[in-house]
């Protein structure tokens, strides 16, 4: 996107000694974004950060005025806009970070499954995901494969290198635990089938918890909704009951 690059251009040469600063003292968005997947160096999203709070500072500007001479309160939220926009910058990547685990954590057991099946067979986990950046029913574990492939092909970096990157730098435990212990097992020489397999035993139990929690939880709000219909159907009872009486 040309706009943005030019963005990111100008904040960089705007903000882009204080980005350090800001990164080393207040806060460290490297490991927020490379989780999150945002590609862009965290100084450049800090001076960017910056700039775009800068922007705002005109309508604080403005609504400061119109506070002071018309006594127009509601305005009064727009006074810490740059601030807003802040905090707001700070939140992305945490949020993005935290879809990015949702949307994979729903397909981990079937991609689990899928790789300890193919490895049983004597095919590679790397194989599995280039077959698996092909499966459009699986756009999460489409997406993580991809990157893994990339690092591979175009920046000429070995596989299982790739897959310890891979699991690094992403926010969901089970998906870094099956890469990370994947690839500790091709270093000592272990059973991978037997891992790959177990692994995936352990995530179909994790997720099966998780929807039988969930499902708890659904009957557990069901449950309280009729009690409190059944309630409201009660008082309304009572109260049209003593209305007629005394009508």
């Amino acid at each position: 996107m040309p706009l943005l690059n030019k963005l990111e251009g100008w904040s960089y040469r705007l903000f882009g000694r204080m980005a350090p600063a800001f990164l080393k003292n207040v806060f460290e968005f490297k490991d927020y974004l490379q989780r999150a997947g945002i590609k862009i160096y965290p100084e450049t999203y800090v001076s960017l950060m910056f700039f775009v709070a800068l922007l705002t500072m005109p309508i604080s500007i403005a609504a400061i005025i119109l506070i002071y001479f018309f006594r127009f309160l509601p305005l009064i939220f727009l006074v810490p806009l740059p601030l807003f926009v802040m905090i707001g910058f700070i939140l992305i990547p945490m949020s993005r970070a935290g879809e990015r685990a949702a949307t994979l954590e729903r397909e981990m057991p079937f991609a689990a499954t899928y790789i300890s099946v193919m490895a049983s067979g004597g095919i590679s986990p790397y194989t599995s995901f280039k077959r698996l950046a092909e499966v459009e029913l699986l756009p999460a574990t489409r997406k993580e494969a991809r990157e893994i492939i990339k690092d591979v092909e175009i920046f000429g970096v070995d596989p299982l290198t790739a897959i310890e990157k891979a699991a690094k730098n992403h926010p969901l435990d089970m998906f870094r635990d099956f890469l990370g212990g994947y690839a500790s097992t091709v270093i000592i020489g272990g059973d991978i089938t037997h891992f790959l397999e177990t692994k995936a035993e352990e995530i179909f139990r994790a997720r099966a918890v998780r929807v039988k929690m969930a499902a708890e939880r659904l009957g557990t709000l069901l449950e309280s909704f009729i009690i409190i219909m059944v309630l409201m159907s009660l008082c309304f009872y009572i109260l049209f009951s003593v209305e007629a009486i005394y009508s």
